[in-house]
């Protein structure tokens, strides 16, 4: 059956494209996101400079709220008229308009990008491929809406700041209820910062292929990858990247050539793809590729509009951010067969990582190999005080591979057949039993995890002990905290102002 491309964002594609029309003119979603990317939320980041640089002039406004500096009066007073602290408010108004369109702007950016989704997923469905069954569909679809509902809230506070500054020009600066809007207004512009940041932790696009992979978070895992290049991409991929990249795999497999394994060329495939982006070349890249892949095959890879090789790359490298440990481990194996060194047992390969840093969750992952032709059955365990959980047992059935994938002599890298690194790494993943463990921290700090290979008996085989820290991820720990700041001193603001006016109001008191 022939493959069905999904829609494709295009400047030409008047119905797929939401664009905006008006003075004379109409943008495309790439062209907003462009903008957006470059001055507003990134590059420029007016959205987080304004807010900012109004603190200053809200403060400098309410400082010199009763008298003016000596210089303002002698040299500049006269010329305008206006006191110190009404040009500041007048000041601050401007710079509350501009944050203002920062932030419609970018919520509409947003909105775009939200209409965009639903009509890719109603696309998918109409060619039978449902978006909504694929696990973590409802999950990734609550995220962007929490994000479209937090930039509702910021501007809606950011628009009843500007609302509440008019208030202190009518009242003037320098009079009390003139101070208190001034407060009230900076308090509710708090409140629409704070809701603004936490959405930067997730930012998501539909103009690029896997712009939607920095809000997808997979909900779960698999703990035994079977094949594991494969199986540990696909968990991290968004469902709508997941269900294009399932067509992708069944051309890809009827492209490969006759009397290779298809566990091993996908393998192969997605190994080849990594080395790639750790430093292999074009030439050598497709000296490999041609090694698994026909004609056809060749062409598909390297002229598939979705998962092009720059997308292979983005996706690669935010699975290599997120799992450090997996691919540490397989460099660390290829080492190994670069150098021609032996392994610790002459029957068994066993390879264990995690992160040297822990934040929110760790991922232990550990690779079984039998290298004899008899299988055989081990334990492995893991025992740690400072994460849960705190004791795990499981038993793994080892059958012996299908060849002996592993070489006493130095390899090359990549050299024609698979008696190469690549093809050695390959067929390796491929026999391998990979166990992906997730470990959830109790306490902050150093930690240690003890894993133990063991035989049924009980009899230590092989023993490690991992050395971590846990604690916060720096700018997600930045973001948190400066979002409580931002909710506690604007709530407090508005308290403060709140029962301040009352009192004005009907206590009769006066400053």
């Amino acid at each position: 059956m022939a493959e069905v491309d999904p829609p494709v964002i295009d400047e030409a594609d008047e119905e797929t494209s939401p664009k905006t029309e008006g003075f004379g003119f109409q943008l495309s979603e790439s062209i907003i996101h462009a903008i957006d990317r470059q001055i507003v939320s990134s590059g420029l980041r007016l959205i987080m400079f304004l807010p900012a640089f109004a603190a200053i002039t809200f403060f400098s406004s309410w400082a010199f709220s009763q008298s003016s500096p000596s210089f303002w009066e002698e040299n500049i007073a006269p010329n305008i008229g206006l006191g110190f602290a009404t040009f500041m408010a007048s000041l601050t108004f401007v710079v509350v308009l501009g944050y203002i369109l920062a932030v419609g702007f970018h919520r509409y950016r947003v909105s775009i990008s939200l209409a965009t989704f639903h009509e890719r997923v109603n696309a998918s469905n109409v060619q039978h491929r449902s978006v909504q069954s694929l696990h973590g569909y409802d999950g990734l679809l609550y995220q962007l809406q929490t994000s479209m509902a937090h930039h509702t809230k910021s501007l809606v506070l950011a628009i009843t700041s500007a609302a509440t500054l008019v208030m202190v020009f009518w009242y003037g600066t320098g009079t009390v209820y003139g101070n208190l809007f001034l407060l009230i207004s900076v308090s509710f512009l708090l409140l629409s910062f704070g809701q603004h940041l936490p959405t930067r932790s997730t930012p998501f696009n539909m103009v690029e292929q896997t712009g939607l992979l920095p809000a997808y978070i997979p909900p779960v895992h698999p703990s035994t990858l079977n094949m594991v290049f494969n199986d540990l991409i696909k968990t991290h991929m968004d469902p709508l990247l997941r269900s294009q990249y399932d067509e992708y795999t069944k051309t890809l497999e009827s492209s490969f050539k006759r009397g290779v394994d298809r566990h091993f060329a996908h393998e192969k495939f997605l190994m080849t793809l990594y080395r790639h982006a750790t430093g292999l070349d074009r030439k050598t890249l497709e000296s490999e590729m041609g090694e698994i892949l026909t004609k056809k095959g060749m062409d598909h890879v390297f002229s598939h509009d979705t998962f092009t090789l720059e997308a292979w790359l983005v996706l690669l490298g935010l699975i290599n951010q997120r799992c450090p440990a997996f691919f540490r481990m397989v460099d660390r194996l290829k080492q190994d067969l670069e150098s021609g060194r032996e392994p610790a047992m002459t029957d068994l390969i066993f390879e264990v990582d995690m992160e040297n840093v822990v934040t929110n969750k760790a991922n232990l992952f550990t690779l079984f190999h039998n290298l004899s032709d008899q299988t055989r059955t081990v334990v492995f365990r893991v025992q740690t005080p400072n994460f849960e959980p705190k004791d795990l047992a499981l038993t793994y059935r080892l059958e012996p591979g299908e060849k002996y994938w592993w070489s006493s002599e130095a390899l090359p890298l990549a050299t024609k057949g698979d008696d190469d690194v690549l093809g050695k790494m390959s067929g390796l993943l491929k026999d391998s039993t990979v166990s992906w463990q997730t470990l959830i921290p109790t306490t902050a700090g150093d930690a240690t995890v003890s894993v133990r290979l063991e035989e049924t008996n009980g009899e230590l085989l092989l023993g490690r002990q991992i050395n971590v820290r846990v604690r916060a991820e720096f700018r997600q720990w930045l973001r948190s905290t400066s979002t409580y700041v931002s909710y506690l001193f604007g709530g407090l603001g508005l308290l403060a102002a709140s029962v301040r006016l009352l009192m004005e109001v009907f206590g009769g008191f006066t400053v």
